[in-house]
């Protein structure tokens, strides 16, 4: 099918109809693999189709070169940029040039702006500055805004894992002028202490209540309408220092549908970008502002606000993960749940710390004497050090089995998150961890010493404690809604 098309292409037939479905075949990676191949044995004629006639032409022949990539082409398409006369069409080759190394053309970049922005703007016009302003940024990423929001009453949506919704809200209220209500996955919260608020650590995210009404209607438009009637900007510019312009993006939850959540989601952010007097810019690389849609059936949307300018300080040590690190809000509910039974001043073991999370949140609830950490992958170790030294406190990490470790005195505390079964290898190393936790749990734990362990396989768990007298369960929280994770607080019953 290339062949026979790139065959019409060179013979001048049918130019536009083929130039277009040209460019649709090769969005994919292996068609693009086989373009390439016609491409550099007729490179000439692909180039000499910047000089159509036909803008259409010009236009896909733009497209093509530019996910052809070859940093030759460059220079080509800025001298065809330079010198195209269609409007319409020079905002595709900025876009074809977002793929090269371009810097050197940045001067004139930043001049051609300036002369656009001191024109009147039309719609082609405002696309090509758009593009101008991609591709400066790019090269030079803008100073961000600072946040200043923390002194005034804010509306928020603490995101909760399901079924912890109440715990959360309970920490929350605890600090003086918020109080909120529980809702599905999170937690509304009014609250004239946002400094505050945001230090707790059990929460995933925190998204502002702008608008907490439900908006009739799933069409962007509309909602773009709506939102920036209600004072959206104003709001925005309130609670940053500086009041330049914003970069945004839209993201849209609740509807499976992709192709009606992207259009949702394209539609609501060229109504911002378009209406927000340039106050508004959609660039979804480095945006400050997210606007999160929340459909709610076909009732209607929510519509929240993440302000990525208020830095989230809580976990910054974490820094070097791996695919199975647990996230750092469930460790630290981990440990708020397990915090009543935890010794001051304890000797703590991880026997399979991974990237040390729980050890580094295990820290941060309660003083310790001293905290090791062993596992058997280096890379997880290598992790676990790098990010307990920017916690600012040190952990001792070892690469080793657990079956392998001795130490020269027992631990007040052992506390773990077991690896999952997907991650393991041989159909018998699930229950074979769970055996060597409790055999050497036992040979390592003092004397009414204290294990807190996270379960994503309660059968096997329960099974394994009706084999081990010397434990008594002292407590089983749910960790999951649809209970298929636990944790477990289970104290030596020596003396």
């Amino acid at each position: 099918m290339i062949k026979k098309l790139c065959a019409e292409i060179y013979e001048g037939k049918n130019l536009r109809e083929n130039m277009i479905q040209l460019n649709q075949m090769v969005k994919s990676e292996a068609v693009l693999d086989d373009f390439l191949d016609e491409y550099y044995e007729y490179e000439s004629c692909f180039t000499g189709l910047l000089d159509n006639d036909d803008a259409k032409v010009r236009k896909n022949a733009v497209k093509l070169l530019g996910r052809v990539g070859d940093p030759v082409l460059l220079d080509i398409l800025f001298q065809h940029y330079e010198a195209e006369e269609t409007q319409f069409l020079k905002s595709d080759y900025l876009a074809a040039m977002a793929g090269f190394e371009y810097k050197r053309y940045l001067p004139e970049l930043k001049e051609r702006r300036e002369i656009l922005e001191g024109q009147e703007r039309t719609k082609h016009s405002a696309e090509e500055i758009k593009q101008l302003q991609k591709l400066i940024w790019k090269a030079e990423p803008p100073k961000r805004h600072s946040f200043c929001g923390d002194e005034m009453e804010n509306r928020l949506l603490l995101i909760v894992p399901r079924g912890h919704e109440e715990t959360v809200l309970k920490q929350a209220e605890s600090i003086p002028e918020t109080h909120g209500r529980v809702m599905t996955g999170g937690c509304l919260v009014t609250t004239g202490n946002l400094e505050k608020v945001r230090q707790i650590r059990t929460f995933q995210a925190v998204l502002f209540d702008f608008y907490p009404a439900l908006i009739p209607s799933l069409d962007g438009e509309t909602i773009g309408k709506k939102i920036l009637k209600e004072g959206l900007l104003s709001y925005i510019r309130e609670r940053h220092a500086e009041k330049r312009p914003f970069m945004f993006r839209v993201d849209v939850k609740g509807i499976k549908d992709i192709a009606k959540k992207n259009q949702l989601a394209k539609a609501l952010s060229k109504y911002l970008e378009e209406n927000s007097g340039g106050m508004l810019i959609n660039e979804p690389s480095f945006y400050e502002v997210e606007i999160r849609v929340i459909a709610a059936g076909t009732k209607g949307s929510r519509v929240f606000l993440k302000l990525t300018c208020m830095t989230d300080k809580r976990f910054l040590y974490r820094k070097y993960i791996t695919a199975t690190s647990m996230h750092p809000a469930k460790a630290a509910l981990i440990m708020h749940y397990a915090k009543p039974y935890l010794k001051p001043e304890a000797n703590i073991l991880d026997p399979f710390c991974g990237t040390g999370t729980l050890l580094i949140e295990r820290a941060a609830a309660a003083s310790f004497k001293s905290m090791y950490g062993l596992d058997i992958s280096e890379q997880a170790v290598q992790a676990a050090w790098e990010n307990s030294r920017r916690a600012g406190m040190t952990i001792h990490v070892v690469h080793r089995n657990f079956n392998d470790f001795k130490h020269e005195y027992k631990f007040d505390e052992i506390l773990t998150d077991m690896p999952r079964t997907e991650n393991l290898r041989g159909k018998d190393s699930s229950s074979y961890l769970y055996e060597l936790l409790f055999t050497r749990g036992r040979e390592l734990l003092a004397p009414q010493g204290i294990m807190a362990v996270y379960s994503e396989d309660g059968k096997l768990m329960e099974r394994k404690l009706a084999e081990n007298f010397w434990l008594q369960r002292v407590q089983r929280i749910p960790m999951a809604k649809d209970y298929t994770s636990w944790l477990y607080i289970l104290q030596n019953k020596d003396k």
